[in-house]
């Protein structure tokens, strides 16, 4: 009982600030045979920061935008007349052939000219796109393009994702457009997606135009 006296009289009692203890010593940690270094300075110096910033994050793969085949000064007069504006969605499943679509309009109004059997895919800018070979971001652009009796129109094209995971760019998308290209793998056929896709564009009211593509795997595959 004495010895529990003491021990509750020394819990209680009044200890200075500079006698008190709030971490045992390396000693009685570890043995006394154990070498312990305590380094009492950082040794990084203030002037440079712990997690040092990115001098130049790239993220897009093109530095430059090609010259168009236009003047850019037509295309922004064009912006005045709003009845020549066009705000068209290219929606559909995954790798159904959005992307490439808009590659060869792109190819068509640009003066840079490639081949589009090395799928470059010009609206997939970013370069986790291009090594997912996915499309993650809606990602719009701007061309002049003519109708049937050579009258010039400017055409807003957004270019979507097809993954079901990136639905949100999708329905975000549709709330711009007056339009939307509905693309459709001839071989495939209607996805899950693609009426998924379907009636979020009837649900937004929108002018839907059914474009099937890939007409050449029913000859070379099928």
């Amino acid at each position: 009982d004495e010895d529990e006296d003491e021990d509750e009289i020394e819990e209680r009692s009044i200890v200075l600030h500079e006698d008190k203890k709030y971490y045992k010593y390396a000693e009685e940690i570890y043995d006394k045979d154990v070498e312990t270094l305590v380094e009492m300075e950082d040794t990084q110096p203030i002037s440079e920061p712990i997690l040092a910033a990115i001098d130049k994050l790239k993220i897009s793969i093109y530095d430059e935008i090609p010259a168009y085949s236009f003047s850019r000064e037509f295309l922004v007069s064009m912006l005045e007349h709003t009845e020549l504006i066009r705000n068209v969605a290219v929606i559909g499943h995954l790798h159904h052939g959005k992307t490439n679509i808009l590659d060869m309009l792109v190819q068509q109004t640009h003066e840079k000219k490639w081949n589009l059997a090395d799928n470059d895919r010009y609206t997939d800018s970013l370069i986790l796109e291009q090594e997912r070979k996915i499309s993650l971001k809606s990602t719009p652009i701007s061309l002049v393009l003519q109708n049937s009796i050579g009258k010039s129109y400017l055409c807003n094209f957004i270019d979507t994702p097809g993954h079901v995971n990136f639905s949100d760019e999708v329905s975000t998308s549709l709330r711009v457009c007056d339009g939307v290209i509905l693309v459709v793998d001839v071989a495939e056929g209607i996805m899950l997606q693609t009426e998924r896709l379907l009636k979020h564009a009837l649900e937004a009211r929108v002018a839907v135009t059914l474009f099937i593509n890939k007409i050449d795997r029913l000859i070379l595959e099928l």
